[in-house]
Parts: structure tokens; C-alpha cells; sequence
């Protein structure tokens, strides 16, 4: 078979699978996708700019833990905390990604409802970042580091709720 055919179908196929794989998180964590897409949506800039400095600070930590690891005798102790570091970034990306992914089907899309409105979502974005260039490093990155800072600031917001509802008197 033809090289490039075989990279054809199996960019579809990986197309498909980011489609289930946002719906699937939306289905599993609605309630703090909500939150994601609220605080991406109600502080864009700020989302950014929160993102990219949770982000570079995480992987500096993550890349820096690490490379001790391997150089020293205690390597697990300095691995397992920058393996940490690193998930930690990974999962927030991902989540911040899935609501950036609600947030963008609730623009273009507003009349779907449900798994349709995530998968025509999920569809329009995949295809967005898959434009040569400004898809790939302008696109992708913003998504991903917006919705990365959606995310920190929402756990923000839910430690702010409980501390209030834990300070309070009952």
C-alpha cells in the first residue's frame, strides 16, 4: 500500500478517537468540564496567561526532578515527585482541552444538544488543529494552554467554595 494513504486513514482513525475520547470525559466529569468552560469562557485572557505559566513552571519541575533522578543515587525519590509533576500538567491539558472543546461547540453549534454538540465540537477543533502551521503551534497551543489555565483557576474556585463552606459557621 501507499505511504501516505495508510497515514490518511489512520489520521482519520485517530480523528475518530479524540471525537469518543471528548465525549467520553464530558460524560464522566460533566460537572467540572462545566466549570472549565465557564472560567475559559468568563476569563479568557486570564486562562491563558495562567496556563502558560502553570505550564512552563510544571514542566520545568517535571524535566528537572527527572534529570536528578537519573543522575543520583536516590532516583526514585526525586522521580516519583516529577513524574507527578508531569501527570499533573498532562491531566489538567487534557480537561482544559475538553472544555475548550465544549466552549468552542457551544459557539458554533448552539441549537445541538449532548454527546452531538461535543462530537460536532470535537470534530470542528480536531480539523482546526490539523491545519499545517498555524493549526499545529498557534492553534493547538492556545487551546491547550487556555484550558489548562480553565482548569487551575477552576480548581481555585472550588477551593475557595470549600474553605467558605468550611469557615462558616454551621
Amino acid at each position: 500500500m501507499d505511504q501516505p494513504f495508510l497515514l490518511s486513514i489512520l489520521v482519520v482513525l485517530i480523528g475518530f478517537c479524540l471525537v469518543a475520547f471528548f465525549i467520553t470525559l464530558e460524560a464522566l466529569f460533566g460537572d467540572l468540564v462545566e466549570g472549565i468552560t465557564r472560567s475559559a469562557e468568563e476569563k479568557p485572557g486570564r486562562a491563558f496567561w495562567v496556563g502558560l505559566a502553570n505550564a512552563v513552571f510544571l514542566i520545568a519541575i517535571a524535566i528537572g526532578l527527572m534529570s536528578l533522578a537519573e543522575n543520583s543515587v536516590f532516583g526514585l525519590v526525586f522521580a516519583v515527585p516529577g513524574f507527578a509533576f508531569g501527570i499533573f500538567a498532562a491531566v489538567g491539558i487534557v480537561f482544559g482541552l475538553t472544555g475548550m472543546v465544549r466552549l468552542i461547540a457551544g459557539l458554533v453549534f448552539p441549537s445541538k444538544e449532548g454527546w452531538k454538540l461535543q462530537a460536532s465540537g470535537s470534530g470542528v477543533v480536531i480539523l482546526a488543529c490539523l491545519v499545517p502551521y498555524i493549526g499545529w503551534f498557534g492553534l493547538f497551543p492556545y487551546l491547550g494552554l487556555r484550558g489548562f489555565g480553565a482548569f487551575i483557576l477552576h480548581l481555585m474556585e472550588l477551593y475557595r467554595a470549600n474553605r467558605m463552606k468550611k469557615e462558616s459557621p454551621a
